[in-house]
């Protein structure tokens, strides 16, 4: 099936390493990307993913990618408007650090 990707500055194939890896980064605030991105980059893992036959592990990281994705939305929807955010410079928006630490504990199994 054909799907329309998010653009996204994350050029990773969607895999549960590359998850884990840029999980990583966030937590270590290493990441050279905004966050809007990594978020993007999950919802194009859960569009590609969606009937793909997945082992336990990759069920999992589909799991918590569909989580990040869902949260980013779920959250930012708390304090604007669609329409404020529409016109906001979402590169600048920072989900709170502890769920990523939270996303990274649940993909590893800790």
């Amino acid at each position: 099936m054909e799907w329309n990707l998010n653009k996204t500055s994350i050029n990773r194939p969607y895999s549960y390493e590359n998850l884990k890896t840029l999980l990583d980064t966030i937590c270590k605030k290493e990441n050279k990307f905004p966050q809007v991105d990594f978020f993007m980059w999950c919802d194009n893992l859960t569009m590609a993913w969606d009937e793909e036959d997945l082992d336990d592990q990759d069920q999992v990281a589909f799991g918590i990618a569909r989580d990040i994705e869902a949260q980013w939305d779920l959250y930012w929807y708390e304090f604007y408007s669609r329409e404020q955010l529409m016109k906001m410079d979402l590169t600048k928006l920072k989900l709170p650090p502890d769920w990523f630490k939270e996303w990274t504990a649940e993909l590893v199994g800790k």
